[in-house]
């Protein structure tokens, strides 16, 4: 039984105005040895806890970051064996989290009301227990919070007493009752955020910082804030090499008062750090944590409620001999997922290009699947839509999917509208392509685990998102609701090449077809046929107004046409994808592709719809060589090109040299990493959604390379696979492990390829 009685300090709720301080609350207790001890705590922000002085929260960001007008996630702790035989204190510090998102404001996606953090708690332990209700409260020593912003720490205002037995705390206050009884409340299973790793700088030099601008009508507070505004000039940039998502731990040993000051950014530009690419916060807030030292011997700090997107830091206020290699370390954060597959090959521009995407699928794995760890932090469905085959492929993904998607189906209305943004205040689009992560999300986590839970659970809020889509198509029997191919090369958000209209209606034939799938999986039998005829009647809709014997023209109806609008490899490779061409028209489908490609000089202009399947159409047509060529040629744009220009993760979009790219740690364009796995290692689990321990080899041979090599693994086995050319000979190593049956495709029955095959 979860506990309801949530309290908060005050309804007092920080502001960049008006930052109030962390609360913490204290409870003492009194216990015997052979006391086992349970508790259990949901907050709608963060929380941290100590018992006896000792930190023993699971996890960063503990439970979860949701909109808690929706739902409250929930903690469970056994304490037994861990605590003091007599006195014992429990205390909990409160973060605002997406109960007071301050940062989160402008970009208009924050809670409905804001509010101070609250919390609900249950300690059990032999026939005794206490609630948060039963707890005194204090301000701490964190000034301000917010895990967009950053964290503003004063140590001279701590109080090591307050965590430890035999402290007084008459005097402090008590707690304010609050009302979550409209909250859903659920207990978090998905993997908590932790610590992966620990990055040390690869460089430290004095440095400084371009001055920082906010963009004009973005800026919801023009004033000075308790963070301040970072001097630009007297400190040192420490350069960590990786442009990854996580938090820094400062060692050092300061005077008491002594302000560290330290600004975290993705890029450099002509010598000075750069973070104009997130300037959407007011100047001193945006990544940036602030410490007053204590003075009291060396203190290490590692900022709570927070994470940042860096692979810089600019820290100010430290003296020259305090500038050490020690000083910083970068701590890197994400759910604790399990790794599923790798790759390697003999090009190492292919392996930069690979570990880009890890790094960024990774760096925006935080309970959602953000868009960037950076500016926004935002649930961004789209996003997470075309990202989600790629994710389940290499992370163990489906308990964070679970959680993820039990927050998408509160947030929907009675219409069967879904935000754009989760967790959000509602911004109800009629987006298909944004509000397809309520079908693709389920469908990769049944391809690649057999879960059918996660269907069943939320089939009801599927169907009532298309019927409502299903009725809101147009009189040509398509929906030209939502974006588009979001950013093609080179071109600006609102500018397409493909038609909306030819998009939007594949993505929704796309949602048809997996759901049907998915019901047909789990026995849902209600509604086949009406998904059936939907998407029978929504192809000849889009075959008539678009398809021209194969090839996707700018539609037939004049009203519906933009400028930019033209025949275009995304409409081809999506026209591929999703089955809208007949067989006697791929042909032509394929060589219009290939020949627009060529057009190009062997560059793609695609958006991320378009790179979601342009490759993979490619090298399922008989054109591996030339997805290769496209993805790793040196000039712009290309990946490759990418790498080369100094990225260490995938970009927001691929723009011309010299033009804004935006945040250069997005996932949505790294479905590249997947094609690696298919095209090159022959890597293909659940080809035919039937069985996930199903994995056919089928490794296509690319002309450029000596050598590659995959793996993959799930519950039941693992598979690996490596190939290298020797004289006149493909020679292919398979390992297998456990129980999955592997299949040889075939490309493997060739006459130059000697196979080796071996089951543990």
């Amino acid at each position: 039984m979860l506990p309801t009685k949530f309290v908060c300090a005050s309804n007092e709720a920080a502001t960049f105005e008006n930052p109030v301080p962390a609360p913490i609350f204290r409870k003492s207790f009194f216990a015997d040895l052979a006391d086992a001890a349970t508790l259990t705590v949901g907050c709608t922000g963060f929380y941290d806890l100590f018992l006896n002085g000792e930190k023993i929260t699971a996890g960063y960001l503990m439970p979860y970051i949701a909109n808690p007008d929706d739902v409250v996630f929930y903690n469970h702790y056994d304490l037994s064996g861990k605590l003091n035989v007599g006195e014992n204190v429990l205390c909990v510090i409160l973060g605002n989290g997406h109960a007071n998102p301050i940062g989160g404001a402008l970009w208009g996606h924050s809670k409905r009301n804001h509010a101070a953090p609250a919390f609900a708690l249950k300690c059990v332990w032999g026939n005794t227990s206490f609630e948060a209700c039963d707890m005194v409260w204090n301000r701490s020593h964190i000034l301000f919070d917010d895990y967009r912003c950053g964290c503003y720490c004063d140590m001279t205002l701590y109080e090591k007493a307050w965590y430890l037995p035999g402290y007084d705390d008459v005097g402090w206050n008590k707690p304010q009752a609050c009302d979550y009884s409209h909250s859903s409340k659920k207990l978090t299973t998905c993997e908590s955020v932790d610590e992966t790793r620990r990055i040390k700088p690869v460089k430290f030099f004095p440095g400084s910082m371009h001055a920082y601008h906010v963009r004009p009508g973005l800026n919801i507070y023009s004033g000075e804030t308790i963070m301040g505004i970072t001097p630009r000039f007297g400190g040192y940039i420490y350069d960590f090499g990786e442009n990854c998502a996580g938090v820094p731990c400062l060692k050092i040993k300061g005077k008491k008062g002594q302000k560290i000051q330290m600004q975290f950014c993705e890029c450099r530009y002509e010598g000075f750090l750069d973070n104009l690419n997130m300037n959407t916060l007011p100047d001193g807030c945006c990544q940036k944590d602030v410490y007053i030292c204590s003075g009291e011997g060396i203190e290490e700090f590692i900022p709570p409620f927070t994470y940042h997107g860096f692979r810089y830091c600019y820290i100010y206020g430290i003296t020259p001999e305090q500038a050490t290699e020690d000083l910083l370390t970068y701590v890197v954060l994400h759910n604790n997922v399990k790794r599923k597959a790798t790759f390697r090959c003999s090009d190492e521009i292919s392996n930069e290009i690979f570990d880009a995407c890890v790094r960024s699928d990774l760096a925006n794995t935080f309970y959602m699947i953000t868009d960037c760890p950076t500016r926004e932090k935002n649930g961004w469905t789209g996003d997470a839509a075309v990202s989600a085959e790629h994710f389940m492929f290499l992370y163990g993904m489906e308990k964070v999917f679970a959680d993820w998607i039990h927050c998408l189906k509160l947030a929907q209305n009675q219409t069967g509208a879904l935000p754009v943004i989760v967790p959000s205040s509602g911004e109800f689009r009629h987006f298909i392509v944004w509000d397809s992560a309520l079908y693709s999300l389920p469908y990769q986590v049944y391809k690649y685990t057999g879960d059918t839970k996660i269907i069943t659970d939320n089939a009801d809020a599927m169907m009532k998102n298309l019927r409502l889509h299903l009725s809101l198509l147009d009189e040509r029997g398509l929906t030209e609701n939502g974006y588009g191919d979001w950013l093609p090369v080179g071109s600006p958000a609102d500018v397409y090449a493909s038609p909306l209209g030819f998009c939007a209606s594949c993505a929704l034939l796309s949602c048809l077809a997996t759901t049907k799938k998915m019901f047909e999986a789990v026995g849902l039998t209600e509604n086949l046929a009406f998904l059936q005829q939907s998407h029978a009647k929504l192809r000849n809709a889009i075959r008539d107004e678009y398809n021209e014997n194969g090839i996707i023209t700018i539609g037939k109806a004049e009203q519906y046409r933009q400028p930019s609008y033209r025949i275009c490899q995304t409409s081809q490779a999506i026209g591929l994808a999703c089955g809208i061409f007949e067989e006697s028209e791929k042909q032509t489908a394929v060589d219009t592709l290939v020949s627009l490609i060529t057009q190009s000089k062997n560059s793609f202009d695609c958006g991320f719809l378009g790179l979601r399947a342009i490759f993979h159409v490619l090298t399922a047509y008989g054109h591996s060589d030339l997805a290769y060529k496209m993805i790793t040629k040196p000039s712009f744009p290309s990946y490759a090109n990418m790498i080369f220009r100094g990225e260490t993760s995938i970009c927001e979009r691929f723009a011309v040299p010299g033009k804004a790219i935006g945040s250069r740690n997005h996932h949505f364009m790294a479905d590249v990493s997947s094609w690696y796995l298919k095209a090159v290692a022959g890597i293909h689990v659940n080809p035919a959604c039937n069985n996930p321990d199903r994995v056919v080899i089928n490794p296509h041979f690319i002309q450029a390379l000596e050598s590659a090599q995959g793996s993959y693994t799930n519950d039941h086995g693992s598979v690996s696979v490596r190939w290298a050319r020797e004289t006149e000979k493909i020679h292919v190593t398979i390992e297998v492990a456990g129980n999955l049956d592997v299949v040889l495709g075939e490309n493997l029955k060739a006459d130059a390829c000697i196979v080796s095959y071996n089951k543990q």
